[in-house]
């Protein structure tokens, strides 16, 4: 089995060099890192802290990293993860980064370490690129799930963003809105980019222009959501919408909100469609239209491509898998008033 020394005299690097890499402790150049994960790869080398577990035993433990543990988006994706874990006996260890540059760094370097055997990531964005590469480099198991990052050669499973966009502005074009307005989530997210393209596709077919005040950030959360919707709603009336698509159900409540202390009435003056189906979508005096996210079937997917993962050889090709969505009409969005008035 090779060494740390072999490594870097394979690299032509030094000893510490190699360390540092392998457990992200101080600044390497780019040339020499590539150096050491190209040594790592051509000699098959496996961490000490991870070759001690294959001798004795493993951690018996994956990782599931989610951008905002508050967020009701993610515990049915986690139970599901949790059961499929305990199925195999393995513990789930959850962090928590807020989607903060850096955080899937540090989730990675307990994968390295040999404290977790693979690691599950819900929280993708571009800044954690190099991190993820550099784990798929060195051979370990990880899995990509509700977001992606195009061209990362890592197993994902994702739901249909932008056919689930597409749904809710065709569903309100087909209800004779024309000003349709997009509260987004968090930037750079593939979830945001895709369920936006969607939306502009629908849009662009009916030829509808999409004005600039339209797309605004709600960040997927309650107050930033609340306080788009705010504005929006004291646009100039030839371009203020009659409709609003907010990414999830917790931003679109913010919307129902606004509309309210803003005396607008829903649905009759606004339309409101979510993402996600939440529990409290379909409450009786809430009853929100939105597109259905199969999140427990994404977290099952998610956690049984992993084990697959851990079982199967370094080079098995990576695959990914678009769980499709659904379009969940309830009374916030209008159906029943199917012809406008303000066309």
């Amino acid at each position: 089995m090779a060494t740390i020394k072999d490594i870097a005299r394979h690299a032509g690097v030094s000893v510490a060099t190699v360390s540092y890499v392998l457990n992200d402790t101080r600044y390497v150049s780019p040339d020499k890192k590539e150096n050491v994960l190209r040594a790592i790869r051509e000699l098959s080398y496996v961490p000490n802290a991870v070759a001690r577990g294959l001798r004795v035993r493993r951690s018996q433990t994956i990782s599931l990293v989610l951008s905002d543990i508050t967020n009701p988006f993610y515990p049915d994706l986690a139970r599901a993860c949790e059961e499929v874990a305990r199925s195999k006996g393995y513990a789930l260890n959850m962090i928590n980064t807020n989607d903060q540059p850096g955080a899937v760094g540090l989730a990675a370097k307990q994968l390295r370490e040999g404290k977790v055997d693979g690691m599950i990531v819900s929280t993708a964005l571009e800044f954690d690129r190099e991190a993820l590469l550099d784990l798929v480099k060195m051979g370990f198991p990880v899995v990509l799930v509700h977001r992606r990052l195009d061209g990362l050669p890592i197993d994902t499973i994702v739901s249909d963003n932008e056919a689930g966009g597409y749904m809710a502005a065709r569903h309100l074009i087909e209800l004779g809105h024309r000003r349709i307005a997009f509260v987004t989530g968090v930037n750079g997210s593939s979830v945001n980019i895709s369920r936006m393209a969607g939306y502009r596709r629908a849009m662009t077919e009916a030829g509808i222009r999409v004005f600039p005040e339209w797309l605004v950030s709600g960040e997927a959360k309650y107050r930033p959501s609340y306080d788009a919707a705010a504005a929006l709603l004291r646009l100039p009336g030839e371009v203020r919408p009659t409709a609003m698509i907010n990414l999830s159900d917790i931003g679109a409540l913010s919307v129902l909100d606004a509309a309210a202390d803003a005396n607008v009435r829903v649905p009759e003056d606004l339309a409101v469609i979510g993402f996600d189906d939440l529990f409290f979508a379909s409450a009786r005096q809430i009853q929100l239209t939105t597109v259905r996210i199969p999140r427990y079937e994404l977290g099952k997917l998610a956690a049984e491509r992993l084990f697959e993962r851990m079982t199967a050889s370094a080079d098995t090709e990576r695959q990914e898998t678009v769980l499709p969505v659904e379009m969940i009409v309830r009374n916030t969005c209008g159906t029943h008033l199917r012809t406008r008035a303000n066309q």
